[in-house]
């Protein structure tokens, strides 16, 4: 399985602004340049990440973009929900009706309990944490 570059690079993109927090806003720029980002995917990420409300901008002269909430009520899963959607492996998990052999896989229960736990880690998960967890390391916490 591989992470889409969308979420890798919008996780390190609200990383960035959770480090900020709650100075004054950061410029597209600044986040992309602080992050190694490419400007325009940085931007397509910043769109998302504005749908989703995790953020806000604030414009004029000294505008940029802000966390709308506190890194701490920040929960990951809404990052990557925001970022790629519903959490899931195989279609099938949230779809079971795609599948004749949906009811009787045993292949799907083991999706189902993949996505299951990795749902209950990052919703336990806030952005001040992973934050924190990028310093210290997640073992003591995770």
């Amino acid at each position: 399985m591989k992470i889409p570059t969308t979420l890798r690079y919008g996780l390190r993109i609200m990383i960035e602004m959770g480090k900020n927090y709650p100075q004054a806003p950061l410029s597209l720029k600044t986040i992309a340049d602080n992050q190694n980002l490419p400007i325009k995917y940085a931007e397509k990420i910043i769109k998302l990440l504005l749908n989703a409300g995790l953020i806000r901008s604030v414009r004029g002269k000294e505008g940029g973009y802000l966390l709308s909430f506190q890194p701490e009520k920040i929960k990951v899963i809404d990052i990557f929900e925001a970022l790629i959607g519903r959490l899931y492996l195989i279609e099938c998990v949230l779809n079971p009706q795609i599948c004749p052999r949906a009811k009787k896989c045993e292949a799907r229960k083991l999706w189902q309990l993949l996505v299951k736990k990795w749902r209950c880690l990052l919703t336990k998960m806030s952005l001040k944490e992973l934050i924190k967890g990028g310093k210290n390391g997640f073992a003591k916490n995770w």
